[in-house]
């Protein structure tokens, strides 16, 4: 990597913002079990490996995946950002050695996967995301809650709401669907558009519609395409009761996430084959679970699986006796 090029410089700055006591005192959902193994100490690994992503976690993991090669510099990650299906039928054929998903792998992909493909897949709990609602810039929050946003895909619904999504092999579609419990054809006023950039300008221009995003794409505060989408939407809040039992709004945002009150939450799991030692697949998601890469998805604005230790040194030089 060129120490010219602007990605080695974002490469850099990430690496020393991961090494960073971190200030979130957030506390995430409990991470899926798993055993894991240390990655040798003494190893030196080289050579690459193929990761498929949910292109709707672009943003996030390409920032995973430049730290990493940072770090392992005999190491290349060669990635391919594609729709669900695209994903998890390049971990089938084996195109793929690690693959990262919105979803836990259901009963009958895993049994398919170790009977017809000989693949006994290791999920690993990384992070969570969730799925952001969002709407003309200038339009009012609604008085919604949870069963009201399940009432507008049913398909009696009526009226001039327009619920758009990204694409319709996304997984935005699938997983807010399954959620809201719609397993057959939902609301004619569902659509699918080709991309997420499509469903930001046409919700920046309809104020009659809704539109159901990955929360990564504008998650990260400090990323410009993000402040770029932030400035022609916003995102909608529901309606919800907290712990109390008191009526709050609750979004897609860290802290609803984190202590997951906001109701389109969803897993980001990495996935991998069984195999023997610790080789580059493993590395590259251990690092993504570890402190490291935990701390590249809090800067993100997701919550890490493992949230990283936090140091706190406490100065008593200034404190006088009593």
């Amino acid at each position: 990597m060129s120490k010219s090029n602007p990605y080695f410089w974002s490469a850099a700055c990430l690496m020393l913002l991961v090494l960073q006591a971190c200030n979130s005192s957030t506390t995430p959902p409990p991470a899926k079990n798993d055993n894991r193994t240390d990655i040798g100490k003494d190893k030196v690994y080289k050579g690459e490996l193929t990761v498929f992503a949910d292109e709707g976690l672009k943003p996030v993991i390409q920032q995973q995946i430049d730290v990493f090669e940072y770090l392992y510099d005999s190491v290349k990650v060669n990635v391919k950002y594609v729709h669900e299906k695209e994903v998890i039928d390049s971990f089938r054929s084996k195109h793929a050695g690690v693959v990262v998903i919105t979803r836990d792998l259901d009963n009958r992909e895993l049994e398919q996967m170790k009977a017809t493909d000989t693949i006994y897949p290791r999920e690993v709990l990384v992070s969570y995301d969730a799925v952001a609602i969002i709407c003309k810039k200038q339009k009012e929050e609604l008085d919604l809650d949870y069963t009201g946003l399940k009432n507008l895909f049913s398909p009696e619904a009526t009226g001039k709401v327009k619920l758009v999504f990204d694409h319709q092999d996304a997984s935005t579609v699938s997983f807010v669907l399954q959620k809201l419990g719609y397993t057959g054809q939902p609301s004619k006023n569902v659509f699918a558009l080709k991309s997420a950039d499509e469903v930001v300008n046409y919700c920046s221009q309809n104020a009659d519609a809704f539109g159901f995003i990955p929360y990564s794409l504008v998650s990260d505060v400090d990323d410009v395409k993000a402040q770029a989408i932030l400035k022609q939407v916003k995102i909608l809040s529901l309606r919800a009761k907290n712990a109390q039992g008191e009526v709050v709004r609750v979004a897609a945002n860290q802290s609803d996430i984190a202590d997951g009150s906001y109701p389109l939450i969803r897993p980001v799991n990495a996935v991998l084959k069984y195999g023997h030692g610790d080789n580059l697949e493993w590395l590259f998601v251990n690092f993504m679970y570890k402190e490291k890469g935990a701390r590249i998805f809090l800067k993100a604005g997701l919550i890490p699986a493992r949230m990283p230790e936090r140091e706190i040194n406490v100065n008593t030089d200034a404190v006088s006796a009593q």
